[in-house]
């Protein structure tokens, strides 16, 4: 089995974790309230995974492009929620 496969396997399985942590009831509170960090969370899974199977110079790039892109919507969410506070 190639690294590519045991990797894509790992990530499946703790993307399946993952969302069956976010159906309990702290999991929906968590993503109810924090939407954003839930979002980022499960991102980081796929760049986690990403790490062992794509050249670092790649994985910086895409990594960057995310936080790049992420950045603003994160700002935006956190914003809104102290307006509601």
């Amino acid at each position: 089995m190639s690294v590519d496969s045991v990797v894509y396997i790992a990530l499946g399985a703790a993307s399946i974790i993952y969302a069956m942590a976010l159906n309990t009831g702290v999991g929906k509170r968590f993503a109810d309230n924090y939407t954003w960090a839930s979002v980022v969370l499960g991102t980081s899974l796929v760049l986690a995974a990403l790490w062992f199977i794509v050249p670092k110079e790649y994985w910086l790039k895409m990594a960057l492009a995310f936080a790049v892109a992420g950045t603003p919507v994160v700002a935006r969410s956190l914003l809104n929620k102290t307006k509601k506070l």
